[in-house]
């Protein structure tokens, strides 16, 4: 039987490194980036983010534009109001990102808002 008050119990033999594998975020897949990206919100906006789709557009100058599609247009109201949350967690997961835009299907065509790193709307 074991001792619930022996911490030395010879069972638990694993590596911490075992428990807490993470790499880095150049060696990440954009698979993991994006895990990582939504893991920065609360539980509601994880909620609403689980909802949309995402794609990097990559630009003929390296950079790089998030596009999030949401499901609706009170989706991407919402998401409108966390713009700065937004803007810090895409610069925790993609440096080449500077754009990221909020888009709905509408009437077969995608309507999209932009926004640069300091959260102001780009107008097309």
């Amino acid at each position: 039987m074991n001792n619930p008050y022996d911490f030395e119990d010879d069972d638990l033999d694993f590596d911490d490194e075992d428990l807490f594998t993470m790499n880095p975020v150049s060696k990440m897949t954009e698979g993991e980036k994006l895990q990582r990206f939504k893991r920065f919100f609360d539980s509601s906006s994880r909620a609403m983010l689980q909802d949309c789709l995402f794609r990097i557009v990559n630009h003929e100058d390296g950079t790089g534009t998030l596009e999030i599609l949401c499901p609706n247009e009170v989706v991407r109201q919402r998401l409108t109001k966390k713009k700065r949350k937004i803007i810090n967690n895409i610069d925790g997961c993609w440096s080449h990102i500077k754009w990221f835009s909020l888009c709905i299907q509408q009437d077969g065509e995608l309507d999209c808002q932009t926004f640069n790193r300091n959260g102001d709307l780009i107008q097309p």
